[in-house]
């Protein structure tokens, strides 16, 4: 079975565990179980790029076709879909962090990250989908974002290889950085 890293940050207290398609299939679902209002996109920070696709309407990690499907819906009531390979599935996230809201106070607000690195010919492409709740707070997008520059690193790095985990040798050097 298929195990990649998923990184938990409360508040830049981070951890990373084992994660596997079925384990983040459940979590996503659940997520959408909670809110009826997911909305969810792509984040290319490198670009400075955030793409809306809608409201997540549903999730599938089909290992039996070795695909990860997200289907949407747009402002319009277009569908959109993604599709990826769960070979490309690099890391997952989830990150909540507690937040001043201008119209509901102090909320401890989540939003979930999937990222894919995907292997052209001539080069590699980062894509990460979000899911956040757009109900819970003024400025969900805002949230991504910046969610994502604090903590998307967190998790990256790690490898789980048979039958423990190991880290890159030049960890240190990456946690001394600013």
């Amino acid at each position: 079975m298929r195990v990649f890293p998923h990184g938990n940050v409360v508040n830049f207290n981070a951890s990373v565990r084992e994660m596997t398609p079925p384990e983040l299939e459940r979590l996503l679902k659940k997520v959408m179980g909670e809110s009826n209002s997911i909305l969810t996109g792509a984040i290319h920070m490198d670009r400075g790029e955030v793409y809306v696709y809608g409201k997540v309407e549903d999730v599938s990690l089909n290992t039996s076709e070795n695909a990860f499907i997200m289907t949407a819906r747009t402002e319009e009531e277009q569908i959109h879909s993604s599709r990826f390979s769960l070979d490309d599935l690099w890391v997952s996230h989830e990150m909540y962090f507690d937040i001043e809201d201008p119209s509901s106070g102090v909320v401890r607000y989540p939003v979930f990250y999937v990222t894919f690195n995907q292997r052209g010919e001539t080069e590699e492409e980062e894509v990460t989908l979000f899911f956040a709740d757009d109900t819970r707070v003024s400025n969900p997008l805002d949230c991504v974002v910046e969610f994502w520059n604090q903590a998307g690193d967190v998790g990256k790095e790690t490898q789980f290889i048979s039958p423990g985990c190991s880290v890159s040798t030049d960890f240190k050097s990456k946690m001394n950085r600013e």
